[in-house]
């Protein structure tokens, strides 16, 4: 009795979401319940569909309230594009609850796009609930700025199901949507296309991979190429693109994403 007295709060705010599925306010009460289960920092509420940019759907700070959207609008115009959970749930994911770990590149904590700026504007770690509907996938983003625990992630996955089916049907008691925005940028291709430094398809595919936080192995694997061509096509790429290394490549991009 004591041990479910301890968790009343987490089932009254439990109650208070099932109550407001399909209504404006269910979000809020879900991250609330979430809340009392792990510390979060941001939660997002995001629509992915290959190629177009996300639908941003909501966003709450610390405290639970709807955030400044400013420091997602460089998002939205193209950063989106390394972000690892698009480029996994574009390509195909299942419902479920994700970690950062799962999806990333294997050097994608040491990217500039990460230290650069998922870290300020998501944090150190993100988990997502996600689910595929009919418009692409739908992920509920958590973002922390502290690494989620093991024991944090067992909690969380503890309630994954309900979370799960609560967001399916809160997506089907929603009236039908407008046709959704276009993209500002297709894809990273695109955005690297709009340099005058005439890169060949090699050498884009291998700033994409750069700019995602793949290593040179991880590249080679990816493209079917050797190691020493990933150098070479890295090399080529920092000349025409009158770079020094990976961060100075990423800055250019954020620019070129900026004023584009």
């Amino acid at each position: 009795m004591d041990a479910l007295l301890q968790e009343l709060p987490v089932h009254q705010s439990l109650a208070r979401v099932f109550a407001s599925i399909g209504q404006e306010v269910f979000w809020r009460a879900l991250v609330d319940t979430l809340r009392l289960l792990v510390p979060l920092d941001n939660a997002l509420v995001a629509v992915m569909t290959a190629g177009q940019a996300p639908q941003l759907l909501i966003d709450f700070d610390s405290k639970g309230r709807p955030d400044d959207q400013e420091e997602l609008a460089g998002y939205t115009a193209g950063m989106y594009l390394l972000d690892p959970f698009y480029q996994t749930a574009t390509t195909g994911i299942a419902d479920g609850l994700h970690s950062l770990a799962s999806v990333a590149p294997d050097q994608f904590l040491h990217s500039e796009y990460y230290q650069s700026y998922f870290r300020s504007v998501v944090g150190e770690d993100e988990l997502q609930f996600i689910i595929n509907v009919e418009a692409g996938v739908l992920g509920l983003s958590l973002g922390r700025s502290t690494t989620f625990s093991a024991s944090e992630q067992g909690r969380l996955l503890c309630v994954r199901d309900w979370v799960l089916a609560a967001m399916h049907r809160h997506v089907q008691l929603l009236p039908p949507q407008g046709p959704a925005a276009e993209a500002v940028v297709g894809d990273l291709a695109t955005l690297l296309d709009r340099f005058e430094a005439r890169l060949t398809v090699r050498e884009v595919d291998t700033a994409r991979l750069i700019l995602q936080g793949f290593s040179s192995k991880a590249i080679a694997q990816q493209m079917g190429i050797s190691p020493e061509t990933v150098k070479v096509h890295r090399r080529n790429l920092y000349h025409k693109l009158n770079v020094t290394g990976h961060g100075e490549l990423f800055a250019l991009v954020l620019r070129q994403n900026r004023d584009g």
